[in-house]
């Protein structure tokens, strides 16, 4: 009996643990999407060269930064297990562009190995709020 009591309390701490994660996530992303203005723009591909960098908000949303005040928001279909925890992928592409039909795959920094592959979502256009103001003189 204890050991089911046990087992049933080390279950709700992990419970509350993985909310506390995902609430701590949803308001870094709420954060960071507050510098952006959604353009209503959506895109299957975009251009390898021209993405700056990413950010990788939790196991569904990765911000790519864009050169120039562009940024788009890629919501994977399917939770990638570890992505939102590692905060680090890879992809291998034909083209120069990375589209919503490529995989990424999780990049695991504790063992150095490669952690599982996740499909893309399309991507939705941002532009920088600050930037924007100042490109139409508000």
């Amino acid at each position: 009996m204890l050991g089911k009591i046990l087992t049933f309390t080390l279950a709700l701490g992990f419970v509350a643990t993985s909310a506390m994660a995902d609430d701590t996530a949803k308001d870094k992303m709420a954060e960071t999407m507050t510098k952006y203005e959604k353009t209503g723009a959506v895109k299957l591909c975009v251009t390898l060269t021209r993405i700056d960098s990413t950010k990788v908000f939790d196991d569904y949303n990765i911000l790519f930064k864009m050169k120039g005040n562009k940024a788009y928001l890629n919501t994977l279909p399917h939770r990638c297990a570890r992505l939102g925890f590692e905060k680090s992928f890879s992809y291998a592409v034909s083209t120069n562009q990375l589209c919503n039909v490529d995989l990424i795959t999780v990049f695991d920094s504790s063992s150095n190995i490669q952690g599982p592959t996740c499909g893309l979502g399309k991507f939705v256009e941002y532009k920088e709020k600050d930037k924007a103001e100042k490109t139409t003189g508000q």
